[in-house]
């Protein structure tokens, strides 16, 4: 029967591809639940309207298309998060990333004037 030894070897750090799909995910989990909350405010505000314009109902339309894209990047980031330690995880959390962040890219190049 053979021993079992053990060594002090440090404990290898983390990889850096590990260390990316963490981040890209995070940062994706972040902008992707700001985006679901706004979709939310968004159809509440669409909804207490009172007004008789035929326009308010696009409100509907803008609360969908905010937070669809944020739904689709808290699923993605998910994802990349657990599965962070293979290579799909980086490549689900940079999906994550640009599918979260296209909305609010949009955003700012319609509104901020430099950007």
């Amino acid at each position: 029967m053979t021993e079992m030894r053990s060594t002090d070897a440090p404990a290898a750090p983390d990889a850096p591809t590990r260390r990316a799909a963490v981040v890209c995910s995070a940062i994706a989990l972040a902008v992707g639940l700001l985006e679901i909350a706004a979709g939310v405010v968004f159809w509440y505000l669409t909804s207490v309207d009172t007004s008789d314009d035929p326009l308010v109902g696009i409100g509907y339309v803008f609360a969908i298309a905010l937070a669809a894209p944020g739904m689709l990047g808290v699923v993605l980031a998910a994802l990349g998060w657990l599965l962070a330690r293979r290579t799909a995880g980086l490549g689900l959390a940079i999906a994550a990333l640009v599918v979260a962040a296209g909305p609010a890219m949009l955003y700012l190049w319609l509104v901020v004037p430099w950007f």
